[in-house]
């Protein structure tokens, strides 16, 4: 019996059983085979959602509407700089949650979460883990960036959670030894939760030595913030013996989409919290299935800061399967991530995964640094053969592109923790 999953779904039937009900709802909308209902459930939670917005925040109040393209899409900048506007007079702010994100591109943001919204994360949390072979109150060695002193209240919720928390910016290769060394004690399957970056690095500390040390079972591993390579998602397999699924999810919406199994790489949309759309990428035009355009999403539960066609700054791909279940089949990263040829036009960022038909490296970079001029920061013990890869890219970036090739000792992290594969510096 897991213990510690028995006490938290007591707790929560002693309080009314609020997020299993949550959480049950989740499963049916998400499981459902009759997407008429799923899509009749959507339509009146997102219609209620429209009219609370219009009556509730003075940014959407008195606005008439028949659909939500009636809505102005909306961005971080925007509600930073009308933050007030877009909260719900209905709601006080010390009884709501703020979330907010790190400001890895850019300034810091956060808003107010509802106790349903806070809920509804926890159960898609729930949701999702589980199907990637992680149940509640199973050890979790969870990697990202942690302050350097951890709260006692923090300690104590990690220690109920039976979650491990580990600094990504404790990953020399001395550190990686200890952290193998400990999980090696362990008697009970593992589960990670953490940035591709993080197994990226405990992958080359690996292969630097030739051998696997690794001897403790994996249960489980999903990726986040970050997009998950081919090249780490195939070692990470091999060394750990799991092949890890990348899930979609930011701090200030919660779970957005997740791959499902090891055989499929697209992502399964959460439209059991969220409508998504893709729009163009320079207009506010909706795209139709197959087309690469921004990410804007609506949140059917967060009543306290609506958010109604927000731009989450990220480009991505959807489509819909024959049972009319939405997935991303590709999510490229922030817009600022991506990549334009000599005449302006959109590349695939996915140009960067190339390299490594090149040689090995520890880490590597693509940097846009100009319309025309593009840098290869390279980590790696052995040269590359330069005058291929100049040539090879010129296919892509155009014949009067200036590649530059540096070699590097390191690539720096973000201050979130994250490292970016691909820069762009010219169009941001």
């Amino acid at each position: 019996m897991n213990l510690r999953r028995y006490i938290f779904w007591t707790i929560d039937r002693l309080k009314g059983s609020s997020l299993r009900k949550n959480y049950q709802h989740t499963t049916s909308i998400l499981e459902a085979k009759d997407k008429n209902w799923t899509k009749t459930e959507n339509s009146n939670r997102l219609l209620e959602l429209l009219n609370h917005a219009t009556e509730t925040t003075s940014f959407y109040r008195g606005r008439s509407f028949k659909s939500l393209e009636d809505f102005p899409v909306v961005n971080k900048n925007m509600i930073r700089d009308n933050f007030d506007a877009f909260f719900s007079d209905k709601y006080q702010k010390q009884q709501c949650k703020v979330a907010s994100t790190s400001g890895s591109t850019g300034a810091p943001f956060q808003l107010y979460q509802n106790k349903e919204k806070v809920r509804k994360i926890k159960a898609d949390i729930l949701y999702f883990s589980s199907l990637s072979n992680y149940e509640l109150g199973e050890f979790l060695v969870f990697i990202k960036i942690w302050p350097k002193l951890l709260p006692f209240k923090l300690k104590l919720n990690f220690f109920a959670k039976n979650f491990k928390p580990w600094n990504i910016l404790n990953l020399s290769d001395a550190a990686i030894e200890e952290l193998i060394a400990t999980l090696n004690k362990k008697r009970t399957p593992i589960s990670f939760l953490g940035y591709p970056t993080a197994f990226e690095k405990i992958c080359n500390y690996i292969d630097a030595l030739g051998e696997n040390p690794i001897q403790f079972k994996t249960r489980s591993i999903i990726t986040i913030s970050e997009r998950l390579n081919s090249y780490t998602r195939q070692t990470t397999e091999t060394y750990f013996g799991v092949t890890p699924l990348s899930r979609y999810s930011n701090n200030e919406t919660g779970i957005m989409a997740q791959q499902l199994s090891a055989e499929d790489t697209k992502f399964r949309i959460n439209d059991s919290s969220y409508v998504m759309e893709i729009l163009a990428l320079n207009e506010d035009k909706k795209l139709p299935d197959g087309e690469l355009g921004r990410i804007v999403l609506t949140d059917l539960y967060n009543l306290a800061t609506p958010l109604i066609r927000y731009d989450t700054g990220d480009i991505g791909i959807m489509e819909h399967d024959k049972n009319g279940r939405p997935f991303f089949t590709e999510i490229s990263g922030r817009k600022v991530d991506q990549l334009y040829n000599t005449s302006g036009e959109l590349i695939s960022s996915h140009l960067s995964l190339r390299l490594l038909d090149y040689g090995t490296f520890k880490q590597f970079q693509l940097v846009q640094k100009s319309k025309t001029e593009y840098h290869f920061n390279l980590n790696t013990v052995k040269r590359i053969d330069e005058t291929k890869l100049i040539s090879d890219y010129k296919v892509h970036f155009g014949e009067d592109a200036i590649i530059k090739i540096n070699y590097v000792d390191e690539i720096p992290l973000l201050a979130s923790g994250k490292r970016r594969e691909v820069v762009n510096e010219y169009y941001t």
